[in-house]
């Protein structure tokens, strides 16, 4: 009998992940990925954004530093670590506490608010930040994210 609800368990847990990762659009109701004005790219998929918020892409595809924020406004840090990093936000935390403990570079700053985000990405030639969709002001652009 036990073996017999792991085995239901696991097929459980497998449909729930494929169907997690079906969808092909990324960016979801609650965030959008904005940049730096002056940023000439209109457009990154999503392991490109992973991989610069995990820290282990720090250039954008033009060759400029990028520089990442987190905003830890709950509802878009919810969307944004399982839409994009596929990890919770629980997860994601602990990746930037081992980062700092085991000295791999330090973790990006965080943030509370959008509106600290756009400041944040606006100020930075490679600024990359997310907020909710209805915050994005003239001071950053969209980025559209692919899978």
């Amino acid at each position: 009998m036990i073996k017999l609800k792991r085995l239901i368990g696991g097929f459980a847990l497998a449909l729930w992940l494929f169907a997690a990762g079906a969808g092909t659009a990324v960016s979801g109701d609650y965030f959008v990925l904005v940049a730096n004005v002056d940023n000439e790219v209109t457009s990154i998929n999503r392991v490109q954004a992973e991989r610069m918020f995990l820290g282990k892409k720090r250039r954008w595809p033009d060759g400029k530093k990028a520089s990442v924020i987190i905003n830890e406004n709950p509802e878009i840090y919810e969307s944004f670590s399982h839409t994009v990093l596929r990890r919770s936000p629980h997860q994601f935390l602990n990746f930037r506490k081992k980062m700092l403990f085991r000295g791999q570079g330090m973790p990006p700053p965080t943030v509370k608010t959008d509106r600290d985000v756009i400041e944040f990405v606006a100020g930075h030639v490679g600024g990359l930040g997310y907020v909710d969709p209805e915050a994005v002001t003239l001071a950053v652009k969209i980025i559209s994210i692919s899978q």
